[in-house]
């Protein structure tokens, strides 16, 4: 009788192993799909920040080529003193396109976290 108990406790000591294998496997696999459900939504505003970014870059140098081209070419009498009254507007296209740059690095900086090795990243 010796003989039979030992095999059926390996049998139970297996199943019981393998069950131990597969709740970690279903926790790795969990934890993978809430890390992809993260990275997607990361991605995705990092995408939204660099559509922003360039709307507001290009809007930027619109406007400032804009304000430029009609003081260099207001010819009239006494014009040559008012090249450069629309400073603040030009002022402010060039803050417009520093924070469109702030918005890519930080779009930049989220996707290269996703590809850092999340172990890692948690011992920090």
């Amino acid at each position: 009788m010796g003989q039979s108990a030992e095999p059926e406790r390996s049998a139970d000591d297996r199943e019981a192993e393998l069950d131990r294998r597969e709740a970690v496997l279903a926790a790795r696999e969990h934890a993978f799909a809430v890390r992809m459900e993260a990275a997607r939504e990361i991605l995705s505003a990092a995408d939204r920040r660099d559509l922003i970014a360039d709307a507001r870059d290009s809007g930027a140098d619109t406007r400032e080529q804009q304000v430029d081209r009609a003081e260099f070419m207001d010819i009239g009498e006494g014009s040559g003193d008012q090249y450069g009254k629309h400073w603040p507007q030009r002022r402010d296209a060039a803050l417009d396109r520093q924070h469109a740059k702030g918005d890519r690095s930080a779009s930049q900086d989220d996707r290269i976290a996703l590809t850092e090795d999340t172990e890692e990243a948690e011992q920090r």
